[in-house]
Formats: C-alpha cells, sequence, structure tokens
C-alpha cells in the first residue's frame, strides 16, 4: 500500500476538550489495484507538545498498520517521495 497524500478532514477537539476528533483521507495506490482513496476516522488524545494535525495522522497511520493485509505482511507501507508525514509529529 503506498500512499500518495494524506487530507484530514472534520478536524474537532472533543467536548471534554481532552481529545482531537477526526478524518484522515489517504490517496493510496495497491498492488493490482489502481489509485484509490482510504479514510479513517480518529480519536486521540491531545498533547501540549504536538500538533493536532500530527496526532490525527500518526493515529491514522497506526490504524493502517493494524490492517490485515499489512499486519500479515502481505502488503508493505510506504509513501511518496517527499511525503513524511510521521515527521510533522514535533511541535511547530
Amino acid at each position: 500500500m503506498h500512499v500518495l497524500d494524506i487530507i484530514i478532514q472534520s478536524q474537532r477537539i472533543s467536548d471534554d476538550g481532552r481529545s482531537i476528533v477526526g478524518q484522515v483521507q489517504f490517496a493510496i495506490a495497491s498492488e493490482g489495484q489502481g489509485a484509490r482513496r482510504l479514510s479513517v476516522d480518529c480519536h486521540t488524545a491531545l498533547s501540549a507538545r504536538i500538533r493536532p494535525d500530527a496526532l490525527l495522522v500518526g493515529d491514522a497511520i497506526r490504524q493502517l498498520r493494524r490492517m490485515p493485509e499489512i499486519r500479515s505482511g502481505a502488503e508493505r507501507l510506504s509513501f511518496a517521495k517527499g511525503l513524511k508525514p510521521l515527521q510533522r509529529a514535533q511541535a511547530a
């Protein structure tokens, strides 16, 4: 599964103010299939040190890694050149 682009949609702070909620959409290419979009619903705790958008992307990637085809090793998770989503995890 090759990630071509990442888009964050409907990002918001939870009602109790302790977590970030949103949807992360991946443009992906998989072996034997053309480009397609995959949406992941995310809900993760807020952090004073990490930007909310980075928290959502990190949670979405965690969920991708738990997909059967990735977890079993049938497919590898890779990212397009120049797309470094986990480097966004540092505070700005």
